[in-house]
């Protein structure tokens, strides 16, 4: 068996409150060297980014703190960046 990649794809997933999006924030900044953008859409504030060790999708959200925007990223398991960025809608995680 392989060691799983650096990038965690494996050990994530989509986040459902605030504070895991946060966990996903501190884990984007620790693994941002390995992701490239594939497709980002500006007006929506959202992206689609490849790792550049293991090929995996992650999609990259926002949220505001009230002070300001946090980027986060998810895995996902698209197969064409293009049209998943199409037909995706920003989390908007709630409160814990």
């Amino acid at each position: 068996m392989t060691d799983p990649c650096p990038c965690g794809h494996d050990a994530w997933t989509t986040p459902r409150t605030r504070s895991q999006a946060l966990a996903l924030a501190r884990h984007h900044t620790a693994v941002a060297h390995l992701l490239t953008v594939v497709a980002r859409d500006n007006a929506r504030w959202l992206g689609v980014l490849r790792c550049t060790r293991c090929g995996r999708l992650w999609a990259e959200d926002s949220m505001t703190s009230g002070h300001a925007d946090m980027f986060f990223i998810y895995p996902i398991n698209a197969t064409d960046p293009e049209t998943w960025l199409a037909t995706a809608r920003p989390l908007n995680p709630p409160p814990d």
